[in-house]
């Protein structure tokens, strides 16, 4: 048999719990003080009066015309639906321990009266306490406010307190009497201020992964997870860089919906790069996104500028500039946010400037940040380059991350000091189902020009260590005079074996025919 299932108010949450609770349930809203359990509740309710049903919420902390003012600043106006014999505002807030069981019969009585479909208590543990043992709080909790409540096909959530510190919910025994369980905790920073969990929901497949949380201008926001897959659509189209010499040294181009790491030292390129690769789509009548984490619109403009880019006709004609600061947002925030630019926009190219910068604060998750943002370009088949800084270091050590594995293509900048100057060169160390140069390349950029690859570093050794030398011509004419010496007294020795062989193959010929006339 197939639940119906209603709204949460939270439609990220819904996503959660296979579109919403199974209508009857009774859900345990468990969380630290201030993380949002009242507004999580009261956006169940206010879904259901939006929709025609009616509902009670049951207060035993807050008077009336606290939770209206409260509310109408988010745009609830219960008031309202009071009017319209809709809704009702129990307040128990000065109930006692012997008017308990009144009080939870003129919940039954008022939600009969209005033909409540919806009920919040808040809070479960504030009637806990006016029981003498904890057998009658689960009688409480599973035949008034479970059974009874159920018969009356109303569905209800019931606000736990739990306190700063504690892992437990309640007294205990309410997580297995409720049909569901949403959890809500601090989180650790002001990017991070709370976390929503579903523990358990009853007759229903769900994600029990921390999402996070915020109280915005119109209540509660659960921002969703970026999903990971592994199928999407394989293009053998290639699109230009952007940049003067490396298209044919790649085949022609990046393949289309490819995603790029470029990696290296603060002032390497990275965002310069980024920049006209984005560019290039605009000019090719596409539109792009350059997303930086470290620099405003204003600077990329400033830089854009410097190369002798035109940014506000590249602007007019699909380049939209983004900023953020992943100090201030979530990494989940800001994917959501992504997201909705990409919707809105619907670009073939997107820059990220700064993968790095959320290494000071999700160390920890930096892989799946950065998987679940490939996977968000992969799904909207968006040729994408992410920078990441790097230290320079000898060898070819990426980042410690593990995110390698998760690119088509990684690209690697790096500073040379050679000829006591300092050079910039490039090394393509992936490109995924393509054949590219695997030399060392220079670049500069130049001012009105930008980045530009100028040729092969192929007169020195020792780049990738570190300790780069030039290898010297005379060195090079005496190895290629070696071995051109060598290929001639090769040649002369194998003549020289020939020759022999063919006069041992005559001298043998001769004696036979001499054999031969002898017999006869």
């Amino acid at each position: 048999m197939t639940l119906e299932r209603i709204s949460t108010g939270v439609a990220t949450l819904d996503a959660l719990i296979e579109g919403g609770i199974p209508r009857g349930f009774t859900v345990l809203v468990a969380g630290n003080p201030g993380t949002g359990k009242t507004i999580l509740t009261t956006h169940f309710l206010y879904e259901g009066l939006s929709r025609g049903e009616a509902g009670v919420y049951v207060s035993f902390s807050e008077s009336k015309n606290q939770f209206y003012d409260n509310f109408e600043r988010f745009g609830m106006r219960f008031l309202d639906f009071e009017k319209d014999n809709k809704f009702a505002f129990l307040d128990f807030a000065s109930v006692n321990k012997d008017g308990i069981a009144d009080a939870l019969q003129e919940v039954l009585d008022i939600s009969r009266k209005l033909g409540a479909k919806r009920v919040v208590i808040d809070s479960f543990s504030a009637i806990l306490l006016a029981f003498d043992n904890i057998n009658e709080a689960r009688i409480a909790l599973h035949v008034v406010l479970g059974k009874m409540l159920r018969s009356e096909g109303i569905t209800n959530m019931l606000i736990a307190e739990v306190p700063v510190g504690t892992h437990s919910i309640g007294s205990g025994m309410e997580e297995f009497v409720a049909d569901g369980i949403i959890q809500l905790e601090h989180g650790p920073t002001d990017a991070v201020p709370a976390t929503l969990k579903v523990v358990k929901m009853r007759a229903t497949s769900m994600s029990r992964e921390p999402h996070v949380c915020i109280i915005g201008e119109k209540g509660m926001i659960v921002y969703p997870k970026q999903p990971l897959k592994m199928i999407f659509p394989v293009s053998t189209d290639r699109i230009k860089t952007g940049i003067s010499g490396l298209d044919r040294r790649v085949q022609g181009g990046l393949l289309k919906g490819t995603t790029t790491i470029l990696a290296g030292a603060s002032g390497a390129g990275k965002t310069t790069f980024g920049f006209q690769f984005a560019t290039q789509g605009v000019l090719d009548g596409e539109s792009s996104i350059f997303c930086s984490l470290e620099e405003s619109p204003a600077e990329i403009r400033s830089m854009a500028q410097s190369l002798g880019f035109d940014v506000s006709e590249l602007e007019k004609k699909g380049l939209h500039l983004l900023s953020w600061i992943p100090e201030n947002q979530s990494p989940d925030a800001f994917i959501s946010a992504l997201a909705s630019h990409i919707e809105a926009v619907k670009p073939s190219r997107i820059v990220l400037d700064g993968l790095s910068t959320f290494e000071h604060l999700y160390s920890q998750e930096m892989y799946l940040i950065a998987k679940r943002l490939v996977n968000l370009t992969h799904t909207h088949g968006i040729t994408s380059i992410f920078t990441i800084l790097t230290d320079q270091q000898s060898g070819l050590n990426i980042t410690s991350f593990g995110l390698s594995s998760i690119f088509h293509n990684i690209i690697l900048l790096r500073y040379v000091e050679a000829d006591a100057q300092l050079k910039r060169s490039m090394l393509i160390l992936k490109m995924r189902a393509s054949s590219h140069d695997q030399s060392i390349l220079q670049f500069s950029i130049l001012s009105k020009a930008g980045l530009k690859i100028l040729g092969t570093m192929s007169e020195y050794q020792g780049i990738m260590s570190g300790i780069t030398q030039k290898v010297y011509q005379k060195y090079l004419n005496k190895e290629q005079k070696i071995a051109a010496k060598q290929i001639a007294e090769k040649e002369k020795r194998n003549a020289r074996l020939k020759a022999q062989q063919k006069r041992i193959i005559e001298k043998e010929e001769h004696a036979r025919l001499h054999r031969r006339r002898k017999r006869v």
